[in-house]
């Protein structure tokens, strides 16, 4: 198993996309946290100092309104960590220097992890500062600790959901595709059509019903780690009362888990 991971911790290190996605997760980051803080410090009533730090770290996702941008960025990482392999044939190097799949599989898993945390609390960092630069009011220990944990848990969620994808597809575009669209498209195709039919019932304000499902949407449940208030508080006109910080947790890592399991039994699988 140490082997494995020396193996991934070398080829993640050597990959230029690592350096690439993660540069841009931090850039990213740094430019939009210190603008948003500084037009914070310029309005006459400035949010208060919980609020201002969610908003500012999050990029505005904790208001719900907007997705967690470097979770997109960063889940990027886990879909090159499995898809380079298959796009570029070196799947097969890969099992001859390490021919325990289940140590290899594991040992990306980690890896993968391990690099999506850590730069997820760089962003966190950044975010915290530029309050810091402009002079806003800090916040307190307790919510910087709820908003990271919340955030760095879904973002390596998401990561590791991409490397999921590219295990599965073995198609590193196809697992893009799927990463991207699976949370901002098709779980909101999903939530339409389903309200459409609640609005349409005889009882479109009822806790029963289809309507239900839309409790269990992952990357919509997972949301609720990171957000104060969620376009899913809405969706309490039609019954729906959305799960907490650790119930939208929990649905999206069964959902990623699900994704997982799949994945290493094709991997034990199939051919190289």
């Amino acid at each position: 198993m140490i082997d494995a991971l020396r193996y991934e911790y070398v080829r993640l290190r050597t990959i230029r996309s690592t350096y690439w996605l993660v540069g841009v997760a931090l850039t990213f980051q740094l430019v939009m946290s210190m603008l948003i803080a500084w037009r914070m410090s310029l309005a006459t009533n400035p949010p208060a100092a919980d609020d201002a730090f969610d908003i500012v770290a999050t990029i505005g996702a904790s208001t719900g309104l907007a997705p967690l941008f470097i979770a997109y960025i960063l889940g990027l990482l886990g879909v090159f960590s499995t898809g380079h392999e298959y796009r570029h044939g070196m799947i097969r190097a890969t099992l001859t220097a390490v021919p325990n799949r289940s140590h290899v599989f594991i040992a990306k898993i980690i890896s993968t992890a391990v690099a999506a945390a850590v730069a997820a609390l760089g962003c966190i960092a950044m975010g915290l500062a530029s309050i810091a630069v402009f002079g806003l009011d800090l916040p307190g220990v307790g919510e910087v600790a709820r908003l990271a944990a919340g955030t760095v848990a879904f973002t390596t969620l998401f990561t590791l959901s991409g490397l999921a994808y590219a295990a599965l597809t073995r198609n590193q575009t196809a697992a893009v595709a799927l990463l991207m669209l699976i949370p901002s498209l098709v779980e909101q195709i999903i939530r339409a059509v389903v309200l459409a039919i609640k609005a349409g019932s005889d009882d479109p304000r009822g806790t029963g019903g289809l309507v239900q499902i839309l409790k269990y949407l992952p990357y919509d449940a997972g949301g609720q780690m990171y957000t104060r208030a969620s376009i899913g508080d809405l969706l309490q006109f039609f019954g729906v009362v959305p799960f907490g910080a650790v119930g939208g947790g929990l649905v999206m890592l069964v959902f990623v888990g699900a994704l997982l399991s799949g994945a290493y039994a094709l991997f034990l699988r199939r051919d190289a």
